[in-house]
C-alpha cells in the first residue's frame, strides 16, 4: 500500500531518445537509459551503457563494452514500469527482463526474446507493456543495494525523498515486509536539503565512510 501511495506521487519521465511524452496527470516518463543521460549532466555516477533497438545492436554494443571493460554486460527490457527483473514476456513466456550476458553473441540472443515482446510485471497489468528497445550497461559487481526515489507528496504539496538501506529490485517486498526500512525525507522547494537532513540520510543508508560521495550524490540527484 505503502508503495502504491508513492508510485501513485511520482513525476516521472519519456519514450523515444529526443521525444518527451506528456502525460495530463503525471507529467513526463523516461525509459531507464535516458534517465542514465540525464543524471549524468548531473555528475550521477551510472554505469556506462547504451540502448539497442535490436539484436544485431544489441550485439554491437555488448562487443563495444566488452572491449572497453573486457567484461560482459546486463541487458536490460526498456519498458515504462518496474519489476522487470521478476516479470515474464507474455507472448513467449521468456522469463526476466533483466539478464546477464557474458558475450556479445549471448546479448543479441537475450535480445530476440525481449525485443517486440510484451513484458508482463506486478506493474504492468495482464496486458503488459512492450519492449521496443534493450539497454546494455558493462557489468559491475554489487557490493550494496539501495534504494532512492523523489517523489511530489500530495498532502504537503512538497517533494520527499523517499529512501531505503534495504533497496534495490526487491523494493516492493521491503515495503510490504520490513516497513520501518523505508525513510522519507522532505524537502523544501527553495533552500533543497538541510545539513541535518543530508547527515540523517547519509547514516541511515549507512554510508558513513563514504559521507562525502554519498551526500553529492544525493543533492546532486535532487537538482538533476
Amino acid at each position: 500500500k505503502m508503495l502504491g501511495r508513492i508510485s501513485k506521487n511520482l513525476v516521472i519521465k519519456g519514450m523515444k531518445p529526443n521525444r518527451l511524452t506528456t502525460l495530463p496527470f503525471r507529467g513526463i516518463k523516461l525509459h531507464e537509459y535516458q534517465a542514465a543521460q540525464l543524471l549524468s549532466k548531473y555528475d550521477v555516477p551510472v554505469p556506462h551503457g547504451e540502448v539497442a533497438f535490436s539484436p544485431a545492436d544489441a550485439r554491437t554494443v555488448a562487443q563495444s563494452i566488452q572491449e572497453r571493460t573486457n567484461g560482459g554486460s546486463v541487458v536490460k527490457a526498456q519498458i515504462l514500469g518496474g519489476g522487470r527483473g521478476r516479470g515474464f514476456f507474455k507472448e513467449n513466456q521468456f522469463r526476466g527482463g533483466v539478464h546477464i550476458a557474458k558475450t556479445p553473441e549471448e546479448a543479441e540472443t537475450l535480445s530476440k526474446e525481449m525485443i517486440g515482446y510484451s513484458l508482463v510485471t506486478k506493474q504492468s497489468g495482464e496486458e503488459g507493456l512492450r519492449c521496443n528497445s534493450v539497454y546494455l550497461v558493462e557489468l559491475l559487481d554489487i557490493m550494496k543495494e539501495m534504494y532512492l526515489a523523489f517523489a511530489l507528496d500530495r498532502e504537503t504539496s512538497s517533494p520527499v525523498l523517499v529512501y531505503s538501506p534495504a533497496g534495490g529490485m526487491a523494493i516492493e517486498d521491503v515495503a510490504e515486509k520490513t516497513p520501518e526500512l523505508i525513510f522519507k525525507a522532505y524537502i523544501n522547494e527553495s533552500s533543497g536539503f538541510t545539513d541535518d537532513q543530508i547527515e540523517e540520510i547519509v547514516k541511515n543508508l549507512g554510508l558513513e565512510d563514504h559521507h562525502d560521495s554519498a551526500a553529492k550524490t544525493v543533492q546532486n540527484l535532487y537538482k538533476c
